[in-house]
């Protein structure tokens, strides 16, 4: 017996436990009630199960019949939104994901670059690092700071390895070198990076309370916030090289190498797709320009 009852059997069963009803699934699917029944009889001897009981004249889903129904529901949705993506791939489009600070701080100041050079391909953004999007096709590139690539169905592009550091304002009055205490300064910590500081620390062997200080929700938040005079952040160098070329804050110890570096990753099935290939050529070149 195959793994698989016949399709057609599944997609008249799904609207006649949509609708309650054959004559209503006849309808929606532009057949005859005969058909809806005949499909639903070759289900149910193929499972072995009555799926509807019939009353009166109506019928009422069996138990069974609601767990086939919710499987159906959900597998259909699920080919539904597969094609979708499918077809809109076809208008030359790409979902890019990345963290609000790396979109915010580096790549909308640039993407008109890309945008001017393939118009054609027109970018959704999401605000999110879940990997699990990727392998769903919710989104086709996730630019991601990360240890080290993932499982062997994920591709990943090395674009940048880390450099952290401690920034500030130029006024900023409180001088610091790796011989300061941190404890009496004003750090600013970002809540999506609340490790950040610890990390450096461990890199540099620079000492103080790594965790006192004032926190913001999100790292860019904490970045102007340093801009404005109110403490030091700690953040990736790629993040503020244009605010350091402009002269609005300084990083006075410079950037220390981390464990990690920044990679785009999408699905390995995928990685050689036209537009894929397209922003990853323009990222690589991206992340090599100095500023």
């Amino acid at each position: 017996m195959s793994g698989l009852p016949s399709l057609r059997a599944l997609r008249y069963f799904h609207q006649a436990a949509l609708h309650q009803s054959f004559s209503l699934a006849a309808q929606s699917l532009n057949v005859t009630h005969s058909a809806v029944s005949h499909q639903i009889k070759q289900l149910e001897e193929w499972l072995g199960k009555p799926l509807f009981l019939r009353v009166n004249g109506r019928v009422q889903l069996t138990a069974d019949g609601e767990r086939l129904k919710v499987c159906c529901i959900q597998t259909f949705r699920e080919i539904e939104v597969t094609c979708e993506k499918i077809r809109a791939r076809n208008l030359h489009s790409l979902t890019v994901s990345c963290a609000p600070s790396f979109l915010a701080q580096w790549l909308i100041p640039r993407i008109s670059r890309f945008s001017e050079r393939h118009g054609n391909i027109a970018l959704t953004f999401q605000t999110h690092v879940d990997i699990e999007r990727v392998r769903s096709e919710h989104t086709d590139v996730l630019i991601v700071s990360h240890e080290q690539p993932l499982q062997e169905d994920i591709a990943a592009t090395l674009i940048t390895v880390d450099y952290i550091g401690p920034v500030c304002a130029p006024e900023f009055s409180n001088r610091f070198t790796y011989q300061t205490d941190f404890s009496t300064l004003p750090l600013l910590h970002a809540d999506t990076k609340l490790h950040a500081w610890a990390e450096w620390a461990k890199k540099t062997g620079a000492r103080g309370d790594f965790w006192a200080g004032r926190h913001f929700d999100n790292l860019t938040l904490a970045i102007q916030a340093a801009r404005n005079g109110m403490g030091i952040i700690m953040t990736p160098q790629i993040l503020v090289k244009k605010e350091i070329r402009d002269g609005s804050l300084i990083a006075p110890l410079g950037f220390a190498e981390v464990d990690r570096a920044t990679w785009m990753m999408v699905k390995a099935s995928r990685k050689e797709e036209t537009e894929i290939e397209l922003f990853r050529r323009w990222l690589l070149e991206e992340a090599s320009t100095v500023g």
